[in-house]
């Protein structure tokens, strides 16, 4: 019961408990992990997501299994942790966030640091996920910028506005973002040359460095 009590102080109810984030912060044998784990289920203490993810439901439904929402389970496991963000949402559902289109994929795509191949679908509950290895490592003060570089990149397949329709929705999605010219560059550098020229051509490069230099 020692291990139940860390978890709801830890985690509380209806909250993702990742196991692989577990076995380091306890320091603990994967195989006795396992057994404790084990042990909360049977008991019906923990519910199993699917293999490596549970949570602790706050009360037994009167039909069926306790269910946690997705949204959750993939902001905790692809897009932050407790050291800030690792992951973003891209794809055709990012571009109708901005107001660039009006479709919808009905299999999100997500781009993280917690991807253990360049592309892979994964499916949680019965919803389906496209989960991308990102070009460069996704941190708080990059992921707005890669958004947009991944939808400049493919912008065809993802809108049906012309390009400089952009422009002033992603200014304004950008407007928080400050680097200098020289990490700018840096992450360009890991896009195809059509992707840069966009760049260039909607004016981003000189907005977000000029930024920059102004909070100099």
């Amino acid at each position: 019961m020692e291990l139940y009590q860390y978890l709801l102080d830890e985690y509380g109810y209806d909250e993702p408990i990742l196991t692989e984030q577990l076995k380091e912060d306890l320091q603990l044998n994967p195989s006795t992990l396992r057994q404790y784990i084990k042990r909360l289920s049977d008991k019906g203490l923990l519910a199993k997501v699917q293999n490596g993810i549970y949570f602790i439901p706050r009360k037994k439904p009167m039909f069926g299994s306790a269910v946690l929402d997705t949204d959750q389970i993939v902001r905790k496991k692809f897009l932050e942790n407790r050291d800030g963000i690792i992951g973003y949402k891209s794809g055709t559902n990012f571009a109708n966030a901005l107001g660039l289109t009006s479709q919808t994929a009905a299999v999100a795509t997500i781009v993280t640091n917690n991807a253990s191949a360049v592309k892979r679908e994964v499916n949680i509950y019965k919803k389906r996920f496209i989960i991308r290895k990102p070009r460069v490592n996704v941190n708080r003060s990059n992921y707005k910028l890669l958004q947009v570089l991944d939808l400049l990149n493919n912008y065809e397949q993802y809108s049906e506005k012309p390009l400089e329709a952009a422009k002033a929705k992603v200014l304004t999605y950008l407007e928080d973002v400050s680097m200098n010219e020289r990490e700018v560059k840096r992450y360009l550098d890991a896009y195809p040359i059509k992707t840069k020229l966009r760049v260039y051509e909607l004016g981003l490069f000189d907005a977000i460095a000029r930024r920059e230099r102004a909070v100099q």
